[in-house]
């Protein structure tokens, strides 16, 4: 019997539960379970909370785990505001990607900031990155020929530029991309399609996942790629298909993430 929650950011929805005692493979097949949407609560991803210090443990819904997650993360502070394990404004949480630094904004409505760090694009920085550079890179998916640029922000993010977002296309490209032999150990897709040097629309396919509703990690890489490319302003409105994020391009490229995130349910987990 777990006690748990579920949250959503944008739309990407996750069970947060405070740290448990078991081995990594029994907490793979309690993610697995929890997230399965036909047996079990069903969300894209799975956080522990663990309080002292405040560390966040993220699984994606098929088990595997991630260094972190733009949307959990908010998610992660409004649940410890929640549950009263943490009631700063401001604060860090450590991941398997460094710690990231959280700023309640305001309680009610809930809004919060995450301050990322610069975005990396050598793999002598990253080791999940590829073994070369990929900017501006040519690649076939489908018989299309499509450019491609990827870079790590709190995890890998591979980014395309499209006419629009609503192709009916692009989950299969999406799919078979980040599967693709030049990302060993898989990489999320972003699909960027720019309205105005100040608003997105991106969708992304995520590790682990598949398509998903937000990824905010994978916001602030199109927003700075973009940035980068001249396509856009430093203050960008990132649109998604259950919401909205601010991303704010910083004068030393690290960003800050900004918006919401609300708890649909409370309660108690009997059969795993």
């Amino acid at each position: 019997m777990l006690s748990c929650s579920k949250y959503h950011g944008c739309g990407n929805d996750f069970i947060l539960l405070q740290e448990i005692s078991a081995h990594a493979e029994r907490k793979k097949t309690i993610v697995r379970g929890l997230c399965d949407r036909h047996m079990g609560i069903g969300a894209d991803g799975c956080i522990f909370v663990h309080s002292d210090p405040l560390a966040m443990e993220f699984y994606n819904c098929d088990g595997s785990e991630a260094a972190m997650c733009g949307n959990g993360l908010r998610c992660f502070a409004k649940y410890v505001m929640d549950e009263g394990i943490c009631t700063k404004r401001r604060y860090k949480v450590k991941t398997l990607a460094g710690d990231m630094e959280v700023f309640v904004e305001c309680v009610s409505p809930f809004l919060v900031s995450v301050h990322f760090p610069k975005p990396i694009v050598d793999k002598r920085e990253e080791s999940s990155l590829p073994d070369h550079k990929i900017w501006d890179a040519p690649i076939c998916i489908n018989d299309r020929s499509l450019r491609i640029d990827t870079c790590f922000v709190g995890t890998i993010h591979t980014i395309l530029y499209v006419e629009d977002v609503g192709d009916p296309s692009l989950p299969d490209i999406g799919e078979r991309l980040h599967a693709h032999p030049l990302f060993p150990k898989k990489t999320n897709v972003n699909f960027i399609q720019v309205m105005d040097a100040s608003k997105l629309k991106v969708i992304t396919y995520e590790r682990g996942v598949g398509m998903s509703k937000a990824c905010g990690s994978g916001c602030c890489a199109a927003v700075w790629d973009a940035w980068v490319r001249g396509y856009v302003a430093r203050d960008v409105l990132v649109e998604l298909p259950c919401g909205s994020l601010q991303i704010h391009v910083h004068h030393d490229e690290t960003i800050t993430m900004q918006g919401s995130a609300k708890r649909i349910m409370k309660g108690v987990v009997y059969d795993i």
